[in-house]
């Protein structure tokens, strides 16, 4: 299903912290990325695409590329809903997803998405339920329930953890039917494109690739196996050490999985 910024789907969960500590080398806030774009070695692997951004000081109105547009809504300084638009050639929208977030005590306690929204399912044809629990600022449990389009009626899905330290996520684990899949990040000490962004350090592990920092290290693996996985990701950085390029790597080390480009 569609997540939390369409340009951002191509890459894995990983989150930004509730922390409001720092690691990076720059303290201008004021920096916001106004393109994102996505170019991939192959059709097979996604499709190239460039979003812009637009911005009410540092909240964000809306990001729109070639054929679909995302706009959010704010309740004070978090973010509180968003829905995406489908864009037809003649530029008219129609409504296709929505997530909707509560809060507690300024903290995420629960996202709704709704996927393939039409007027027999307004509320959509996929519904997936998300509970949070908050242990500490560093430690966040949550289960993933899938909701009966017509009843409403809850089934849980699955259940995880998400472990922080100075922003940036460090370990997620992920149980499904009995099967437990964990990554775990390792970072740079530069800025990340979007750590600026109002209201994106509540949303926990809804954007990919958010944080105080960059990846740079991705290791996964399976409770079903032995096997490990590790992806590597390198950056360019402009004179305040943002990136303008992000390129990500296969398990392998050797191919491009795609490139990422940032204007501010």
């Amino acid at each position: 299903m569609k997540k939390l910024l369409i340009l951002f789907t191509a890459l894995s969960f990983i989150a930004i912290s509730c922390s409001s500590e720092d690691g990076s080398s720059s303290g201008d806030t004021s920096v916001l990325p106004k393109t994102i774009s996505f170019i991939y070695p192959g059709a097979y692997l996604g499709r190239n695409g460039t979003s812009t951004l637009s911005f009410n000081g540092n909240k964000i109105v809306s990001t729109i590329d070639e054929s679909s547009k995302t706009v959010f809504t704010y309740t004070g300084d978090v973010i509180t809903k968003q829905e995406v638009f489908d864009l037809d050639e003649q530029g008219k929208e129609t409504k296709t997803d929505e997530v909707v977030y509560t809060y507690e005590n300024g903290k995420l306690k629960t996202r709704i998405f709704k996927e393939n929204i039409t007027a027999q399912y307004p509320d959509g044809y996929y519904i997936e339920k998300v509970v949070y629990n908050h242990i500490s600022n560093e430690s966040i449990s949550y289960i993933n329930y899938n909701v009966d389009k017509d009843t409403k009626a809850e089934i849980k899905s699955s259940e995880g953890s998400l472990t922080y330290k100075n922003g940036n996520l460090v370990k997620e684990q992920r149980t499904s039917s009995s099967v437990t899949i964990t990554r775990e990040y390792e970072y740079d000490t530069k800025n990340n494109p979007l750590k600026n962004v109002a209201g994106f350090k509540q949303l926990l592990n809804e954007i990919s690739e958010v944080g105080q920092n960059n990846v740079v290290k991705t290791t996964a693996k399976s409770s079903e196996n032995a096997n490990t996985a590790v992806y590597l990701t390198t950056y360019d950085y402009n004179d305040k050490d943002y990136p303008t390029k992000h390129t990500s790597y296969g398990s392998s080390g050797v191919s491009i999985e795609y490139e990422m480009y940032y204007t501010y």
